[in-house]
């Protein structure tokens, strides 16, 4: 892959989206703290207990390392490089890095992913069909965590059934789905051929889906769902313990619940505002549960503040040194020599 096809990481671009993400940052405290009470919240941050806050960067860290080994599995399988956790990390942290400052969706971090993959040797199809794999595995973790939370909040009462249902409905029609269109006996009829664009990113994502099927299967396959689970363990953890340092006392259930469908918000492809509709929505889902506003909108300031610029500095310079480096280069330092 040469370096032309490289992604290009101008300073002015990256100056441009801190700027955009702070601005938007700002925007929703000052909306949301109208809402709550600029002297309550004053009353909430003299009151809080900052040694909380060490718990936001541990689980942080747990969620840069566990989506480093999470990628390294979905790289190493079927045949491919055995991926150095050093390399593994750098790749991830550009990833992150680039989604907060050019956020649309998660479109910038992906498309890194996606260089990577090619720089490793992949064929273009194969690094696409592997970038969209590595997210549903991500989020088919995701869903169930949300589906048990929701689960446990509806037996136990501490989450609005407006909360619960959804969730409760949704996954098993969205895993039947799944089930359905990656049966063994219709993955090749879905994946063959040609045909519209439409039909051509269907069977792309089909044969994604498929691979995660294929991969949940396998030991290495249950690893990564291991390393999954503790990325969003550890981003939840920083949420808790972003409102904890301000009081909040919730049910574990309740929270986390809170938390998945705050996240669902990621989604929508926006520039710019994903982190900030991220962080107004889980502040009103913590609400819905019965977090005070000040303390919901202060814990998720305080986790977001660990989210967005821990992995900053880290990963802006791994995403130039990378891109820097001849593609040779690449391969021999990231890969490890089996």
């Amino acid at each position: 892959m040469s370096r032309d096809d490289a992604p290009l990481i101008a300073p002015v671009r990256v100056a441009l989206g801190l700027l955009a993400a702070v601005v938007v940052g700002v925007l929703v405290v000052v909306s949301i703290g109208r809402l709550a009470g600029f002297a309550e919240l004053a009353d909430t941050l003299r009151g809080a207990t900052w040694g909380w806050l060490v718990l936001c960067a541990v689980g942080q860290i747990c969620v840069f390392a566990a989506y480093a080994e999470v990628f390294r599995s979905a790289v190493s399988v079927d045949g491919g490089p055995a991926l150095g956790r050093g390399g593994s990390l750098r790749i991830v942290l550009a990833s992150f890095a680039l989604t907060q400052v050019v956020a649309a969706g998660g479109a910038a971090g992906l498309a890194f992913i996606y260089w990577s993959l090619r720089r490793l040797g992949f064929t273009r199809h194969g690094a696409g069909v592997r970038v969209i794999a590595l997210n549903t595995l991500v989020f088919f973790v995701f869903g169930l965590i949300g589906w048990v939370a929701a689960l446990i909040a509806l037996v136990t009462g501490s989450a609005p059934l407006g909360m619960t249902v959804p969730w409760l409905v949704a996954i098993p029609l969205i895993l039947s789905a799944a089930m359905f269109f990656t049966d063994p006996g219709r993955v090749d009829g879905w994946i063959g051929g040609g045909g519209a664009a439409a039909r051509r990113a269907l069977a792309i994502g089909i044969e994604a889906a498929a691979w995660v099927r294929m991969m949940v299967g396998r030991p290495e396959g249950r690893h990564a769902v291991r390393w999954a689970a503790l990325y969003w363990a550890g981003d939840a953890l920083s949420l808790w313990a972003g409102l904890r340092a301000f009081g909040a006392h919730t049910a574990p259930a309740a929270l986390v619940l809170a938390y998945v469908s705050g996240y669902l918000v990621q989604s929508i492809p926006i520039p710019f505002i994903a982190t900030g509709g991220v962080d107004a929505a889980t502040t009103f889902t913590l609400v819905a549960i019965g977090v005070p506003a000040s303390v919901a909108l202060l814990g998720v300031v305080a986790h977001r503040v660990f989210a967005f610029w821990l992995p900053l500095a880290p990963g802006v310079w791994s995403a130039v040194v990378l891109v820097r480096e001849s593609p040779a280069a690449g391969v021999d330092e990231l890969a490890e020599r089996t």
